[in-house]
């Protein structure tokens, strides 16, 4: 088969025998039901999956002065410029969080 590239011509060359028996290969599974094999795993509902941890501790925030009830959590390591630029963002942008689902009113509780 030859395709134009930006250098010219190329060419693939393929097997047309092995071709062919590929395609028997598949024609001949088709419409068989495939298994899909489970490893034994237990389900066991009384076992909460493990939360992620972050990977650096937090400062807690109140996205409002006074209000303690509304914290977001910025990363330690930030450093200090880097931080009061997300907190203040954060702030600015307060209006688009919403804290309970009353607050979003297409989504059903």
């Amino acid at each position: 088969m030859k395709f134009p590239t930006r250098f010219g011509v190329g060419e693939v060359r393929g097997d047309q025998q092995v071709a062919r028996q590929c395609y028997k290969t598949v024609m001949m599974d088709k419409g068989k039901e495939k298994a899909l094999s489970v490893a034994n795993m237990e389900l066991r509902g009384d076992v909460e999956p493990e939360r992620p941890q972050p990977v650096e501790e937090v400062l807690q925030v109140p996205l409002e002065k006074g209000n303690e009830g509304k914290i977001i959590q910025v990363g330690s390591q930030l450093g200090e410029v880097e931080k009061e630029e997300l907190i203040t963002f954060l702030r600015n942008n307060k209006d688009v969080f919403a804290w309970s689902t009353e607050e979003v009113p297409e989504i059903s509780p």
